[in-house]
């Protein structure tokens, strides 16, 4: 019998991630190559407001030194901001 913090780890963790099941499923890790994506993601768009370019900054810099975590922290909270200045925006 499955121990019960066993199983509710396991409901948790929500459904495997199949690239046949779903598509649009993706995996994301803390590395460099993310940080990238999450920058690019943030400079595709045509202007920034200036808590986003220090954020973005910010998250380049630490990435870039190696504090990952904190790179991808910032660059996420930067894509957060833009998310809610369009929402904003299209009110």
């Amino acid at each position: 019998m499955m121990r019960p913090s066993i199983l509710l780890l396991l409901l948790l963790a929500g459904p495997p991630c199949l690239a046949d099941d779903q598509p649009s499923c993706v995996l994301t890790t803390d590395t460099l190559q993310y940080c990238n994506l999450l920058a690019r993601q943030i400079t595709e768009r045509r202007t920034l407001q200036p808590d986003v370019q220090r954020l973005l900054s910010e998250g380049r810099e630490m990435c870039d030194h190696g504090e990952i975590r904190g790179g991808i922290r910032r660059l996420r909270r930067a894509l957060l901001l833009l998310h809610h200045k369009v929402v904003r925006d299209d009110q």
